[in-house]
């Protein structure tokens, strides 16, 4: 069973209490009874997205780890002689390609 934090929960219930005029108009909260309802059900969506997150983490970095699939157009498997001809030399015997 999930654990929560009630010291936040009941605040966060004296803090729309505080408010009720505007959670009135928004949540529909007219009583003691509807802030703790509310607090627990925005404690519980809470929980419930730090969960969705951490898993969503957990499948990156599982996604992360494994090595990615290189595709045949990445390899250039030509000797440097065929685009390295001997009569290449710039100034200094650098050897510029054109590219």
């Amino acid at each position: 069973m999930k654990r929560y934090n009630l010291s936040d929960i009941m605040k966060s219930a004296h803090q729309i209490k505080k408010y009720m005029k505007l959670y009135s108009v928004t949540h529909g909260v007219k009583t003691w009874g509807d802030c703790v309802r509310l607090s627990w059900a925005n404690e519980k969506k809470k929980v419930a997205d730090e969960e969705a997150k951490q898993a969503e983490k957990e499948a990156m970095k599982v996604a992360l780890s494994q090595p990615s699939k290189r595709s045949a157009y990445d390899s250039f498997n030509a000797p440097a002689s065929s685009y390295y001809t001997n009569n290449n030399y710039g100034r200094f015997g650098s050897r510029y390609v054109g590219d």
